[in-house]
């Protein structure tokens, strides 16, 4: 261990309570000197326990075991623990990060909280078996997307998409994208720039792991009323209720009726505030405003006969196509 002088005495001595301690592992104070005097600060008792005095009065939450044995720990920190178990959890199966970038972060979740609860965090980040991100500009992405924000200018930026021989390829014949940046929104393991393409008047989702090279604009960011119904900002809960799988689509009010079985997925999927009626007979009928895509019309056929559009007749009918086209797939229905 390096030799520190004496002042470092009780900034070392809060090192050692942060990365060695926790409510399973207090350390006695023989532990804490001989930590002290490896260091090149050794010290008597009692000035490690006016130190751990001036700490607890600077608010650090050093708590002493009851025990004969007597030992010390740091209590409360400024995550709990409870907070970054659900923090290092969501990071290890996040899919739209890269393998270095997840165990980096989860390494700094764990550092608070000592070696022992460091080494289960990234053992849990050894046992995940999620497929990860192979982009390394996730965070320049972000980071980007962020300042521009912040800024209020729009971004430019190359999409890429995969082929079937698993090569990339930039959408657009490798053309620039010039958007103006909403926000960012976590969906299903993926992670999504809500933004604004200049010739639509409307709100499209890119895959942040799929953007690169982006750069700030210079052009002012559109105002987001202009494209949407929204006037200052997205609310979220009402924008993931009426997105399906990230496709954008025209906003509209439709009335399905689905079979009772049905309600947790429903709600879970639309909310509780969706207006439901006419239930009866084994049936219930909801009244909910949606982006009408081909990520609705999936979510709504893998119910098959369980659930009935009812209005508008113009979702029917595309519901009734998607059915004949894949009657004609399968050799079910003649063209």
């Amino acid at each position: 261990m390096d030799s520190f002088p004496k002042r470092a005495r009780t900034l070392l001595l809060l090192k050692y309570l942060t990365e060695q301690t926790d409510e399973q592992h207090p350390k006695k104070m023989a532990e804490i000197l001989e930590y002290l005097e490896q260091a090149g600060v050794g010290a008597e008792r009692k000035a490690v326990y006016a130190d751990i005095a001036m700490l607890r009065d600077l608010g650090y939450d050093i708590i002493m075991t009851g025990d004969k044995a007597g030992g010390y720990f740091l209590g409360q920190r400024s995550m709990e623990l409870a907070e970054a178990e659900i923090c290092a959890s969501a990071i290890s199966a996040a899919r739209f990060m890269t393998e270095k970038n997840s165990r980096e972060l989860i390494r700094k979740l764990g550092e608070p909280f000592g070696k022992a609860v460091a080494a289960r965090f990234n053992e849990r980040m050894e046992l995940a078996r999620t497929q990860k991100t192979r982009n390394e500009e996730i965070y320049y992405n972000i980071d980007r997307i962020v300042h521009a924000q912040d800024a209020g200018k729009k971004i430019s930026f190359l999409y890429f998409e995969y082929m079937p021989d698993k090569t990339l390829r930039f959408k657009k014949d490798g053309q620039r994208y010039l958007a103006s940046p909403y926000t960012l929104m976590w969906y299903e393991d993926c992670y999504y720039l809500v933004a604004n393409i200049d010739k639509y008047d409307n709100l499209s989702h890119f895959r942040v792991d799929r953007m690169s090279r982006v750069e700030l604009s210079d052009e002012d960011i559109r105002p987001i009323c202009e494209v949407s119904e929204y006037k200052n900002y997205i609310d979220f809960d009402d924008y993931h209720r009426s997105v399906f799988g990230m496709f954008g689509g025209k906003l509209q009010t439709v009335r399905i009726r689905f079979r009772n079985e049905l309600a947790t997925a429903v709600f879970d999927r639309l909310g509780l505030d969706i207006v439901v009626s006419d239930i009866r007979d084994g049936w219930f009928t909801v009244t909910v405003s949606v982006r009408v895509s081909p990520g609705f019309l999936s979510w709504l056929t893998i119910f098959g006969d369980k659930a009935e559009v009812l209005a508008p007749a113009s979702l029917r009918q595309e519901v009734v196509g998607l059915i004949e086209s894949l009657g004609r797939l399968y050799g079910v229905c003649k063209e």
